[in-house]
């Protein structure tokens, strides 16, 4: 019987051909690995997108935004910049502590300059909107006194005529009104200039009279500012701890009478405490409603004028 062979492939035959034909599809069809694109940061596009964060009211994202800023493009001309609006951000958010280190340093790092003035005068509104208004008028005054920018200077003594208000300086507050120059804020100052003196006039009560007068009769230092069911309750109260305390003595109760003497004695001590108190609350109401009515200079900001400019805004509400 004829032997038979198995065939074997010889050098250059189809059989490696295929299946190295079939290794390169397989390798062709396995999932390669993706290298990472390059990012590249555009500093325009990250100064913009800082803004739109603070024009919806996200204001410590636009912070972060804005500090990033600086951090990728520390030599780029809008620096000054990005440095007041972190922090005017701060300010919007209500972390005054934080706007005025931020606006300290601008200071410091670019005096004389409109940018150090326009952070000056950012600090003295953190204390405006913080009620600090002595502090605020600090600042105010500085920026009056240290610059000359027509614009800087009228935001300043538009301010700090509120903030004297606020203390009720009120002639002051009238002076220094007349003294903003032509332009955006000119009319409504020459208004409160005038309308300002009106404070002079509003019908305070003294807070001696209101606890002289609860000391004479309990209750009658909260009637004297209209603060009837008060009156009634300490009157009443007062009233019967002391009665309370007289019969006890009377009775021959010293231990009773001594000790129901000395819960009066506080109740008649809070009296004249809480008389004091409802009538300087009752002066700043009266203060507060006539502020109301008049032009409100709102609260200091900046906006981007139609040049690109940083300028500064004070927005009055009729």
């Amino acid at each position: 019987m004829p032997n038979s062979r198995i065939p074997v492939p010889l050098p250059g035959s189809s059989f490696p051909a295929a299946a190295g034909g079939i290794l390169l599809f397989i390798l062709l069809l396995a999932p390669m690995p993706v290298l990472p694109a390059e990012i590249t940061i555009n500093s325009e596009e990250q100064f913009r997108f800082a803004e739109q964060a603070m024009e919806k009211g996200e204001y410590l994202r636009a912070v972060f935004e804005f500090e990033r800023f600086i951090n990728f493009f520390p030599r780029d001309e809008k620096v000054p910049e990005a440095r007041l609006l972190i922090g005017t951000n701060y300010l919007k958010a209500g972390d005054f502590e934080s706007a005025r280190r931020v606006l300290n340093g601008v200071f410091t790092d670019y005096p004389g300059s409109i940018t150090g003035g326009k952070a000056l005068l950012l600090m003295g509104e953190s204390y405006y909107r913080q009620g600090v208004f002595n502090e605020a008028e600090y600042y105010f005054e500085q920026v009056i006194k240290n610059y000359t920018d027509i614009e800087l200077r009228n935001t300043a003594l538009y301010r700090l005529g509120w903030a004297r208000m606020q203390t009720g300086s009120w002639s002051e507050a009238a002076r220094t009104f007349s003294k903003v120059n032509p332009g955006p804020l000119y009319d409504t100052s020459q208004h409160l200039a005038l309308s300002s003196l009106g404070g002079e006039t509003l019908p305070y009560k003294s807070p001696t009279t209101a606890g002289i007068l609860a000391g004479v009769v309990p209750g009658l230092g909260h009637a004297y500012v209209q603060r009837y069911r008060n009156a009634a309750t300490a009157f009443i109260l007062n009233g019967l701890f002391i009665w309370a305390t007289v019969e006890s003595f009377d009775k021959d109760l010293p231990v009773l009478g001594a000790i129901l003497g000395f819960a009066e004695l506080g109740w008649y001590s809070g009296n004249i405490y809480s008389a004091v108190n409802s009538t300087q609350k009752y002066n700043r109401k009266l203060r507060d409603d006539f502020l109301h009515g008049l032009p409100d200079s709102a609260k200091v900001g900046l906006f981007k004028t139609r040049d690109g400019r940083l300028g500064l805004c004070l927005k009055i509400d009729f």
